[in-house]
């Protein structure tokens, strides 16, 4: 008879050993199971956010909460026995986040299991079922160890290596360290999996096979090669890459034991064709095709061996054939050697024909840079005979047609992202519709401006509409006020400043307060006259509690800008500006709110300082720094703001991209349909011309730039691109990041015994003696440096009458105050180093412009060359001189942007073709020529303070143990008043806070103990005086403080050879409300990074000694940069305009 179901339970439940036996079965096979599941979950989570090394991303980029949540990786509880485990196969792929792991692994991810190892930040393209692992590979990690020893994996694609010769050369001793140290240590540990499995007698995890990725760089550049050519590498990064083959082939030929170890090499020509989010910037063809549609310099090097130009797209193709085939060798376990394939197009271009052909594709105006002495010839193109014999690939993707794709691929990038732009920040337009037409109306400057409150207590100007310019309130005679479009020597506009009260109990009610305005110096309170008969009234000051004036007004904000209009509380009246034509002046009537259809606001408000720490209303749509910055007249727009001039280069770029867009994808379709594209007529671009004068876009204004645009410049068709000082750049050098300068090992008994502040950690010493300066350098410099570290043949055209009795006067001394003498020390270091004039490239004229008492003899200088050196006059050779007083080539003098628009100032058209050493580098003027110009510093008065106070590293604070946040000291006047005035407002406090508990407020304005100031504080900001440029910039970088830019449109010493964006920091003056609060979120660690940084560049920013200017030739000074950019100057051709 069978036992019923409850009669085996009860015979379970008494015999203890069947129930052990049915409970333990099913537990020893789950533990089995999640031993040798090729999923299982690691022993140890690999943190996504440590690492020991410091990249430069990591001040900007945290991991949210959910990020981490999504980046740890753990199975569902629910799935506790492991059945809803992934079964595919697991791959590791090192250095996923690269330029090729970005592009392959989506497809991967749909076939395999994936984990990525890298040591940047998780990209967001990744899908959720990619596993990732922010660590490094290298032996100094244990990262590699950790995740072989909790997960079984398939293969390895190792992809994590320096692959850029710039990035490698200069450091081939950390390249070799990367390059070769990565592979090592994922050979290592797929070597301890294999002994681990000679050791077990059953569950045995796989041994993974692996694919080195490498370089066409192994072999012989001027040969034409196959995979069974000998190599032979001329370039570190070549030496570096075979030593990674070589490491990879010894491990595979030295496995032992019944599972080989199945090892591959796949060898990547001129890879192209990423998507430009993936791209690294300075390489040659994103570079290239940037440059070209934004109208900056093109540099190429005519001696660089001839490129072969494979598509990713072709790339991606042969990795998926290479992985399929070596799976296929392991899983029939057949042994062989290392197989090899050079996955290349097989058609060799040179770069200047490169060049050509992506000028021609995009009519480019770009500069053309030659750095190279034109050597080059057409060279052998490479084989892939074995790749497609054996993997059966072939390239598909041709260089024009893939060139093409890319252009297009850009071109729509940077107009989606302009479109996406305008939707963000701008109010729909007939011609820009809201999406889905929806109608946003919370832009954030719109935002601030809902609580009107909070002006109270601030300290603002007052402007209204005249014919669609701004007149400003100015109450002169302690009475009467008027509103005009003066100016006032110095100070700018013609303008009183007010304090705003809030009136309690006024009206409720949203972008509505109501307020009094206090005159700053205590005349009285903005008012008119209540009993006044006609509806005309004038603006008077009056005492608080008058009877006579009516002084309590309603401000209220336009919804949708920072317009304002003045209503008179409870009467349903407002304050109308109107124009009096016979004398320009501005008169006030009251007219009826409901005059209008539509609320009608005449009224600005310039907001200077408010007792708060950001937030402060109407900032954000500040006009007077947006007309600085987009302006071009001698008066403000009544409706300027930053808001309206980007939108409306927001709306010109998308139509000016799309339209761009559309003829790039006319170009590939004729090349795909194999019609004669001119392409193939033998045309290269635009004809082009040494002189820069010629440059077609030379006159156009200068662009804007977006740091987070695809192509930075924002490109409208009316305007020219600038170089953006302020960008981080999108891709480091791994290097920097794997061997930061700044380390947390600090010594606390290492002090230096020096400095009249003695006692200091030698962080900073030895941060400095880490540092390379030309990490410091833009990749253009870099690159031309390295293949010209001379400098360029100079001679100094001197015999001019009246020379000596211009350079025997004392101004070319350093004085105490108005410091004009770069340019004599310059002049006398560069005699120093002369060659005769025949030999010379750039011809020298030594002229001054600031030396009182004395005559600026630029003609009769120039002249002198012209008449005297042959090459001169016919353009041959290039001039050069200095000139060091305000306005630079503008030669004049004005106290303010405005006034030197009205004027106006100009060029002295004897310059046109002279390359101009200037302190003067605002690009929003006529008086700098960032295409043809070179900024220099300007000499500071404090030159002997400096050397005295900080004569060498050992005498500079290391910023942890400055108490100061950030310091100021200097005057209100200038261009820049508003911005110095809202830079020293007390923010509510917000300055009082402690930096270091017990040393005191963290920002110090107006101390005047200068040189304790600079070596106390982190921060110098630097507000825009009567033009961009300041001494006191030189005095901060000499002093290790970290300058604070806030000019905009200005560009810095040597702004196309040093990388500002490595040593200081941009605010814009719509910031300046919150300034402690953005400069106190930077992390310690990169402050100390960019300190290092600055101060290894320090000592460009000061000039040698009177007594001896000849020690410029032997450090790194002024000249040395000045000199090098000259260099590259003078190598630019410039498109001219086609007729």
């Amino acid at each position: 008879m069978t036992p019923s179901i409850k009669q085996l339970i009860s015979g379970i439940l008494h015999k203890p050993r069947y129930l052990a036996l049915i409970i333990l079965i099913p537990l020893f096979g789950w533990l089995y199971h999640q031993w040798i599941d090729l999923t299982a979950q690691p022993d140890r989570p690999i943190k996504v956010t440590g690492g020991t090394t410091h990249s430069p991303w990591e001040g900007l980029v945290g991991v949210s909460k959910l990020d981490e949540e999504e980046e740890k990786w753990e199975p569902d509880m629910g799935d506790w026995l492991g059945w809803k485990q992934d079964k595919r196969r697991t791959l590791l792929v090192t250095g996923g986040a690269g330029q090729i792991g970005q592009s392959l692994i989506p497809t991967l991810s749909q076939e395999y299991a994936i984990h990525v190892i890298d040591i940047a930040p998780r990209p967001p393209t990744f899908s959720k079922s990619v596993i990732y692992h922010r660590e490094s590979i290298l032996p100094s990690s244990s990262a590699l160890s950790h995740l072989f020893s909790s997960t079984s994996f398939d293969g390895v694609i190792h992809l994590a290596s320096v692959s850029l010769k710039s990035w490698c050369e200069p450091k081939e001793n950390e390249c070799h360290e990367v390059n070769v140290g990565g592979i090592k240590a994922v050979l290592d540990q797929i070597e301890k999996t294999i002994s681990k499995n000679k050791k077990r007698v059953w569950g045995q995890t796989k041994t993974p096979w692996i694919i080195l990725a490498s370089s066409m760089e192994v072999y012989p550049q001027e040969e034409g090669v196959s995979e069974v050519s000998g190599k032979n590498p001329k370039s570190a990064l070549g030496r570096t890459k075979l030593a990674a083959e070589t490491a990879l082939e010894e491990t595979v030929n030295n496995a032992i034991g019944e599972t080989p170890l199945h090892g591959m090499i796949l060898r990547f020509s001129e890879i192209y064709g990423y998507p430009h989010y993936n791209s690294i910037p300075e390489s040659f063809i994103p570079s290239l095709l940037t440059n070209a549609l934004t109208s900056l310099p093109i540099q190429y090097n005519s001696d660089t061996p001839s490129l072969d130009l494979l598509h990713i797209d072709d790339a991606i193709k042969g990795i998926l054939k290479a992985v399929s085939r070596i799976e296929d060798n392991s899983k029939l376990g057949i042994r062989n050697e290392v197989e090899e394939f050079n996955l290349v197009y097989g058609k060799r271009w040179q770069p200047q024909d490169i060049v050509g052909l992506v000028r021609t594709e995009t009519r480019s105006m770009s500069p053309l840079r030659d750095i190279g002495g034109k050597h080059s010839t057409l060279l052998p193109d490479f084989s892939r005979g074995l790749a497609g014999e054996v993997l059966g690939w072939e390239p598909e993707i041709s260089a024009p047609v893939g060139l093409g794709l890319a252009l297009q691929e850009l071109s729509e990038e940077i107009a989606e992202y302009s479109r996406k732009w305008h939707q963000s920040h701008c109010s729909p337009t007939p011609d820009f519709p809201s999406e889905d037409n929806y109608l946003i109306d919370h832009f954030v400057e719109d935002e601030r401006n809902r609580d009107l409150s909070k002006l109270d207590k601030c300290t603002v100007n007052l402007a209204f509409d005249h014919e669609g310019w701004l007149h400003h309130v100015k109450c002169e005679d302690g009475q009467h006020c008027t509103a005009d479009g003066q100016k006032v020597t110095a100070m700018n506009w013609n303008q009183s400043v007010f304090i705003v009260h809030r009136v309690l109990g006024g009206v409720k009610k949203e972008r509505t307060v109501r307020v009094v305005f206090e005159e700053e110096k205590g005349m009285g309170h903005l008012g008119y006259r209540k009993n006044e008969q006609t509806e005309e009234v004038g603006l008077e000051l009056f005492d608080r509690d008058t009877t006579e004036g009516q002084i309590e007004f309603d401000i209220e904000a336009d919804r949708h800008a920072s317009y304002l209009r003045l209503l008179i509380p409870d009467t349903g009246k407002q304050i109308h500006a109107l124009s009096n034509t016979t004398d320009s002046s501005t008169w006030f009537t009251l007219e009826p709110t409901t005059r209008w259809i539509d609320p009608h606001f005449d009224m600005r408000m310039n907001v200077l300082c408010c007792p708060s720490e950001g937030d402060w209303p109407l900032l954000l749509d500040d006009y007077e720094s947006a007309d600085l910055r987009f302006g071009s007249t001698g008066q403000i727009p009544f409706n300027s703001s930053r808001r309206l001039h980007l939108c409306g280069q927001a709306e010109q770029a998308v139509m000016y991209n799309f339209d761009r867009l559309s003829a790039a994808k006319q170009a590939v379709n004729k090349v795909e349909n194999d019609q004669e594209a001119h392409v193939w007529k033998g045309e290269h671009g635009v004809n082009t011309k040494i002189s820069p004068h010629s440059w077609a876009l030379k006159d156009l204004p200068a662009c804007y730039n977006d740091c987070n645009s695809p192509a930075i410049c924002v490109q409208t068709g009316t305007c020219k691109c600038v170089q953006a000082d302020h960008c981080q750049s999108k891709k480091e050098n791994p290097i920097l990041s794997l061997y930061p300068v700044v380390t947390s090992e600090i010594s606390s008994n290492t002090k230096s015994h020096l400095g009249s502040l003695a006692g200091y950690s030698s962080i900073l010493v030895n941060s400095v003696n880490k540092t390379d300066w030309r990490d410091i350098l833009l990749p253009q410099a870099r690159d031309a440096l390295m293949i010209d570290p001379d400098f360029i043949k100079v001679h100094v055209a001197d015999g001019y009458k009246g020379q000596d009795e211009i350079e025997a006067s004392d101004c070319h001394k350093l004085q105490t105050k108005h410091c004009f003498s770069a340019d004599s020390i310059m002049y006398k270091a560069l005699r120093h180093m002369q060659v005769p004039a025949e030999e010379a490239e750039l011809v020298v004229i030594p002229v001054y412009q600031q030396c009182k008492g004395t005559k600026f003899l630029l003609h009769d200088g120039v002249h002198h060359a012209m008449e005297n050196i042959p090459g001169v006059k016919s353009g041959e050779k290039t001039m050069a001189l200095v000139l060091t007083h305000d306005w630079g080539i503008c030669v004049a003098f004005s106290w303010y942007i405005w006034s030197a628009r009205e004027q106006p100032l100009y060029p002295d058209w004897i310059l046109n073709n002279v390359l101009v050493w200037s302190v003067m580098g605002d690009y929003d003027s006529p008086c700098y020529r960032p295409h043809q110009d070179v900024v220099i510093p300007a000499r500071t008065c404090q030159s002997i303070n400096l050397r005295d106070h900080f004569p060498d590293v050992q005498h500079i604070k290391p910023v942890r143990e400055r108490s100061h946040l950030l310091t100021w000291s200097g005057t209100y006047w200038g261009t820049g008043k508003s911005d110095r005035l809202r830079l020293t407002c007390d923010r509510g406090g917000a300055g009082e806070k402690e930096l270091i508990k017990g040393k005191g407020p963290q920002s110090s304005f107006e101390n005047w103990d200068y040189m304790n100031d600079l070596n106390d504080a982190r921060f110098c900001p630097q507000p825009r005086g009567i033009a961009g440029w300041s001494p006191r910039t030189n005095d901060a970088i000499f002093s290790g403080c970290i300058p604070v830019l806030i000019a905009e449109g200005s560009h810095y010493p040597f702004a196309s050879f040093l990388d500002w964006s490595k040593f200081s920091v941009r605010i814009a003056p719509t910031e300046l409300d919150r300034i402690e609060e953005i400069l106190s979120a930077i992390p310690l660690w990169k402050v100390e990074e960019m300190q290092a940084k600055l101060v290894t560049v320090r000592e460009a920013f000061i000039y040698s000694k009177d007594e001896k200017p000849e020690d410029e030739l032997e450090r790194m000074g002024p000249m040395f940069f000045a000199l090098h950019e000259a260099g590259m100057r003078v190598r630019t051709r410039y498109p001219i305009k086609e007729e």
